[in-house]
């Protein structure tokens, strides 16, 4: 899963959002109080390794370190991520629907 956020915190507020969680739910589900998740997602604290293995697995994200060199398709693929996640269920649907229909289609239009 890509992230457009390089902020932990950022990334994992932005999932909990997608996943509709609050973060009492995600405190519960990952074992930390309330507050810590608001200070991680905040950027005040930073989770522990194994703190943020639980949240990634929770939401089924990969847990993924790279260089911060980003290829036009990472960066591609986390702003659509991005639009994606900020969408409703069926706006989601839809655009990849769109985005299948333009991939097959792109030798046409080039």
């Amino acid at each position: 899963m890509y992230i457009e956020y390089t902020n932990i915190g950022e990334t994992i507020r932005a999932l909990r959002k997608a996943n509709r969680m609050t973060k009492a739910e995600l405190s519960e589900k990952v074992g930390i109080s309330e507050s810590h998740i608001s200070k991680i997602e905040t950027g005040v604290r930073r989770p522990g390794i194994n703190t943020y293995q639980k949240i990634m697995e929770l939401f089924g994200a990969d847990l993924v370190v790279r260089s911060k060199e980003d290829s036009i398709k990472e960066k591609c693929a986390a702003k659509a991520q991005h639009i994606v996640l900020n969408s409703t269920d069926t706006q989601a649907l839809f655009m990849i629907k769109m985005l299948e229909s333009i991939a097959k289609n792109i030798e046409v239009v080039l």
